[in-house]
């Protein structure tokens, strides 16, 4: 089964649609979003987005490149997953809602010798989105006319991570990225109702390769396995092509781009984990990434800062013998998180916060599992004329295993 999805996967990676983040505001609104994912596939999230201790085994944690050292030796590991969510917009006088839907992740992995393994695959790696209504003085007089910066698009990365395990409790592992996307940000200027008078527009166009690195320490104690996960990436800048545009009543100029740089910034990140027999499992992480050295907004309401991110998740499976059948086979989990994004808007610092839950069940004898994972949260503040985002995401996950490596007997 897992030779055909090798197709498949190849295939929905040329046509992995890129992330993007946009809405509608009202004038002397403000809406901005934007993000770096690195949550994991179905299972984290369904964890809180928990994961840099946690090995590979019933499915890929590319949170951490050296949980692969987790997969079994015989094991051929396909994944694909997808994301809904749904999200309601409130401001201190409107709200809004939005449907959308995206593909998450496509991804495979494999064990090359015993102390090797592998995973490819693609994933969201950031999204952008943002719109900002305010006014201007137009010189020379007393009247206003309205200003509007949006932003939108997103970036992917294709990666090849491998694993590796020099001594028998520590693996090590790196993440060699290709990132690629486009970010496009617009400023429109109108008259109060609304006659457009020009249009300023911006496409960035951004591709480089990117290595982060993970380690996993694992002791095991009185049937329990306790783990140190960590994980690191340096400054990356990136390559960037820039065209920009004006356009104004019917014509259209081209004009020479401001250089922006588009920076991946120095990160670095912990978790701790603890687990029993695969039928317990619980794990905290704690991740930040240094924003604050790479303010590279021009406009003025907006900052960056370091970003900070706090999570929890806990695993259960009652399952006891090969008898056990229905719920007892079933994985149940839970998690928390809290976030200090990069953003600061109008001087307000925008957080959020999620509780999330799932489920892992299994099909195909236990080696393939269907994972289902909920999150509901929110994001951002009415303050200061900003607009709150409150969500809920449901994440489907597909993970089959087969047994690709296994020698044929003969009588």
């Amino acid at each position: 089964m897992c030779r055909q999805c090798f197709i498949i996967f190849i295939v929905l990676i040329i046509f992995m649609p890129e992330e993007y983040g946009q809405t509608t505001s009202s004038p002397y609104s403000m809406f901005a979003q934007g993000q770096i994912e690195n949550l994991g596939a179905g299972t984290n999230r369904a964890l809180g987005g928990t994961g840099l201790a946690f090995k590979s085994h019933r499915y890929l944690n590319n949170m951490n490149p050296a949980s692969y050292s987790g997969i079994d030796s015989l094991s051929f590991v396909f994944e694909a997953g997808v994301t809904g969510r749904y999200t309601r917009y409130i401001t201190n006088n409107q709200k809004q809602t939005k449907y959308n839907a995206n593909l998450n992740h496509i991804a495979l992995g494999f064990r090359i010798c015993r102390w090797w393994a592998t995973s490819i695959g693609v994933t969201p790696y950031s999204s952008v989105g943002y719109k900002i209504n305010t006014t201007d003085m137009v010189e020379g007089d007393l009247s206003y006319y309205l200003k509007t910066y949006e932003g939108s698009g997103g970036i992917n990365k294709f990666y090849f991570g491998n694993s590796f395990r020099p001594y028998k409790n520590l693996s090590v592992g790196v993440h060699v990225s290709y990132i690629l996307g486009t970010i496009t940000q617009t400023e429109t200027g109108s008259t109060i109702d609304q006659y457009i008078t020009y249009i300023i527009k911006e496409v960035s166009r951004i591709n480089s390769y990117y290595i982060d690195y993970g380690a996993q320490y694992t002791i095991k104690h009185n049937g329990w396995n306790y783990s140190l996960g960590a994980v690191f990436g340096n400054n990356k800048e990136l390559h960037v092509s820039n065209e920009m545009y004006i356009m104004y009543s019917d014509d259209s100029l081209k004009l020479t781009p401001e250089k922006h740089k588009f920076i991946i910034p120095l990160k670095y990140g912990f978790g701790l984990a603890l687990e029993k027999m695969e039928k317990l499992k619980v794990g905290i992480d704690y991740e930040k990434r240094n924003w604050s050295a790479n303010n590279r907004f021009s406009n003025p309401l907006l900052k960056t800062r370091d970003s900070e991110r706090f999570s929890a998740g806990i695993e259960y499976c009652p399952y006891k013998s090969r008898r056990d059948q229905g719920f007892k086979k079933v994985y149940y989990r839970l998690g928390v998180n809290y976030n200090k994004t990069y953003l600061i808007i109008r001087n307000e610092a925008i957080n959020s916060m999620a509780i999330s839950f799932g489920f892992g069940i299994p099909i195909k004898r236990e080696h393939s599992m269907i994972n289902l994972a909920f999150e509901f949260g929110s994001l951002g503040t009415t303050s200061n004329e900003l607009i709150k985002e409150n969500y809920a995401l449901m994440y489907i996950n597909f993970t089959m295993l087969d047994i690709w490596f296994q020698k044929s007997r003969f009588n």
